[in-house]
């Protein structure tokens, strides 16, 4: 190694804190090439890199340098304080004895898994591909979608500290529109140290950070990334992770699969009516039922009530408890199975739900009806399509359950009431949450059964604040004709 090859080798490991795997190549006396192992592409290194830099030949200046590299992606730095970043993010840095700063070589080889099938969001119909950790690869996949010149794409830094860059995606017709600049905003004000995933920064992002429900989702389909792109919405992609974020979206957004557009019309509005059946019956059913034999046995049909005294005359319990036993037992199977290897984890669910349930009957602690009323409830949370949803309505199920047991219906009916308040005051990116349903919008409705594109995002509405202000300018807005709202 030559003197000037050690004088920068000195100087980048009291950059790094004398961190290993710098490495250090002479290319001469005068060429030091600088790289990190394992984050970068050796055959590229070779071959057009350090295998066509000049041994022998006299340069004289960091241009001429630059006519012996084979590389297109090249950027000049002035200071190695400057280049220490782009080094550790695996660019090679070349300089040259006498020249003022040096050059940055993007042989950026971070490893990362092909592009595989979808897992959380799998479909029966359509693509099967989902993102990987790669941003380049993820933007290359939307844009083998979208061929347009439309498609815009900005770099925003997110963590100083981690160097972490995020990448927000819209189509340039929306750049006039304000959820692109409310986000762009966000996402620079709103750094934190020590992002790495997309759900963390998806927090950051929201208008109602300790709301129980989601205001933007986490996707790993490229195909339905790019229908929300088309929709008018902006996605932010995150380095580094496999799932996008989309936004800004409404209450109903999260009970849309992506196989419902891949459907015919019936079959598609069938599905999505059935998830909003499974929705009410996982909300209310259970307490339903604790309230009915706790406070308002006379609403239970003759029929029914003689075999629900005969289920639970063994049962010591107040229904409120056997009730909560019940579905914190349902939540310990789900958690274990979740946490479990794949195979193990749904022989735990099946086994354990089955053992559990019979010995919880027979030794008196619950009754049949329960566990098959709980049962049901735990189907409909998993009937929706989105997983940041679904938790939420498991979680909501508990205090509605203790509403009920100590205020039967009367609590029911508060605690719902209640919940429509907060939905209703909701905004996404200052759009309403509950949105075609309030503000009413008949055109929103009908685009939302039949499954064609939302027209959610094309009213241009005053978005200075994101609380929702009276209903009656707001019903004025919202009730004009689309020609004028748009």
């Amino acid at each position: 190694m030559s003197v000037y090859s050690e004088q920068i080798q000195n100087q980048l490991k009291k950059l790094i804190h004398h961190s290993d795997g710098l490495v250090v190549k002479a290319i001469g006396k005068r060429i030091a090439v600088c790289y990190m192992t394992g984050m970068i592409d050796t055959a590229q290194l070779n071959l057009n890199l350090l295998g066509r830099l000049p041994v022998k030949e006299h340069i004289e200046s960091l241009d001429k340098l630059l006519d012996y590299i084979a590389i297109g992606d090249c950027q000049r730095f002035e200071q190695l304080t400057d280049a220490v970043d782009k080094l550790i993010s695996g660019f090679a840095i070349v300089t040259l004895e006498g020249a003022n700063g040096g050059l940055l070589v993007n042989v950026v080889n971070i490893p990362s898994r092909s592009p595989g099938n979808a897992e959380t969001e799998s479909t029966i119909y359509g693509p099967m591909i989902a993102f990987t950790e790669s941003m380049e690869n993820n933007i290359a996949l939307l844009r083998s979608y979208i061929t347009s010149t439309d498609f815009m794409q900005e770099a925003i830094q997110v963590d100083s500290e981690t160097g972490t860059l995020a990448n927000m995606l819209y189509m340039k017709e929306e750049d006039a529109s304000p959820f692109v600049e409310i986000i762009r905003k966000r996402i620079r004000k709103r750094k934190m140290k020590g992002l790495i995933g997309s759900p963390l920064f998806l927090q950051l992002l929201a208008d109602n950070k300790y709301s129980l429900f989601p205001e933007m989702s986490l996707s790993e389909r490229p195909d339905r990334t790019a229908q929300a792109l088309l929709e008018g919405k902006v996605v932010v992609m995150v380095e580094g992770n496999s799932q996008v974020i989309i936004g800004p979206n409404a209450f109903i957004d999260f009970f849309h699969s992506v196989e419902d557009r891949y459907s015919t019309w019936g079959i598609g509005m069938f599905t999505r009516f059935l998830r909003t059946f499974a929705l009410v019956l996982s909300i209310f059913l259970t307490p339903m039922y604790v309230a009915a034999l706790t406070f308002h046995y006379e609403m239970i049909p003759m029929p029914l009530l003689e075999p629900l005294i005969i289920s639970r005359s063994r049962v010591p319990f107040p229904p409120l408890i056997e009730a909560l036993v019940m579905e914190i037992s349902i939540e310990l199977l789900r958690e274990a199975g979740a946490r479990l290897p794949t195979k193990v984890g749904q022989t735990m669910g099946i086994v354990g739900g089955i053992v559990i349930g019979q010995a919880a009957v027979q030794a008196g602690f619950t009754s049949n009806t329960l566990i098959m009323l709980v049962a049901l409830s735990a189907l409909g949370s998993f009937t929706t399509p989105n997983y940041m949803m679904g938790s939420s309505i498991r979680l909501i199920r508990f205090p509605m359950l203790i509403a009920a047991g100590f205020l039967g219906l009367i609590g029911i009916a508060f605690f719902t009431a209640f919940l429509c308040i907060h939905l209703l005051r909701m905004t996404s990116y200052g759009k309403p949450y509950m949105y075609p349903m309030y503000p009413p919008n008949k055109k929103g409705l009908i685009d939302t059964m039949l499954m064609t594109v939302p027209s959610l995002f094309s009213y241009k509405t005053d978005l200075a604040s994101s609380n929702i202000r009276g209903w009656k300018t707001r019903l004025s807005r919202w009730f004009t004709s689309d020609s004028e709202a748009e």
